[in-house]
């Protein structure tokens, strides 16, 4: 890709998180605009929790014209932002911000985005049962997505149980059962489950999920990541050594974001072309032992 010149007409988008150095956001949206044309720069701004009202009140001041929100402040900005579609208002998580002169517009694209992952693949992942690991904003939008999808139960598992039990609470129309993270927990439910999504950013950096047994899920058992960096977690790994079906993160981010994309700019992107160079990317980086 070749770097377009930031001038004084360059429109600034960003991302707001902690932490965000591993964020493929900024290659992504870079993508996107040399496809379309479009005149802008991404930033990735890392925000600690303790700093995020003032980067959030900051933003329009600065002229940011929009915002992804990512690890840990999905709910926090839905609290503060002006407005809210009605798929972040449901959710109760926002991902992307539009910032227009009468206020900041809060939209949670997470949910679409996973969904279009899950599609793309051609698995059968609809209305099967379903276990969810972690509980913070992703899990909400992953949640929503599953009941739109006419999941027939929803085990949520995290290790506080109290903020599973949350969540449940929240989603009251959805079939959620909140589960402790725990070996006994979950091997009570696993050989009915048909997909599994971790939503958590364990794996991150290279931790693995001991309380999962991959040996007690049904061979058509679907394994979902949603941590896309490194692309190849311990979770699917472990999956694929025992020939179950995998989805990386990767399609989730390029969706969700292809949709903020879109929000702010008018213009629609191509996911299939940022994918490779995603994949690219994230394979000349790859750590080697």
């Amino acid at each position: 890709m070749q770097r377009r010149p930031i001038t004084g007409r360059t429109a600034v988008y960003g991302i707001l998180g902690h932490p965000v150095e591993h964020s493929l956001s900024p290659l992504m949206h870079a993508s996107f605009a040399e496809q379309t044309g479009v005149d802008m720069a991404y930033v990735p701004f890392p925000v600690a929790g303790a700093d995020f009202a003032a980067a959030f009140k900051g933003l329009r001041a600065l002229g940011v014209r929009g915002a992804n929100v990512t690890v840990p402040h999905k709910e926090r900005a839905h609290e503060m932002a002006d407005a809210l579609s009605l798929e972040a208002r449901e959710i109760g998580a926002v991902n992307t911000l539009q910032i227009r002169p009468e206020g900041v517009y809060g939209h949670n694209t997470d949910a679409a985005g996973f969904m279009a992952a899950l599609d793309d693949t051609g698995l059968d992942w609809r209305g099967r049962r379903a276990l969810v690991i972690g509980a913070g904003g992703a899990a909400r939008a992953i949640l929503w997505a599953l009941g739109a999808g006419g999941a027939e139960r929803i085990h949520l598992a995290n290790r506080t149980l109290a903020r599973a039990q949350e969540l449940a609470r929240h989603f009251a129309k959805l079939p959620i059962q909140p589960i402790a993270l725990e070996r006994a927990s979950l091997d009570a439910i696993l050989p009915g489950i048909g997909l599994v999504v971790n939503t958590s950013s364990r794996g991150l950096h290279g931790e693995d999920h001991p309380e999962l047994d991959l040996d007690k899920v049904d061979s058509s058992g679907i394994i979902c990541d949603i941590v896309y960096n490194p692309i190849d977690t311990p979770l699917l790994l472990a999956a694929q050594s025992k020939g179950l079906c995998t989805v990386d993160g990767l399609g989730m981010l390029l969706h969700q974001g292809a949709e903020s994309f879109r929000l702010w700019t008018g213009q629609q992107p191509s996911v299939a072309g940022a994918r490779e160079i995603l994949r690219q990317w994230l394979a000349s980086t790859r750590k080697h032992p």
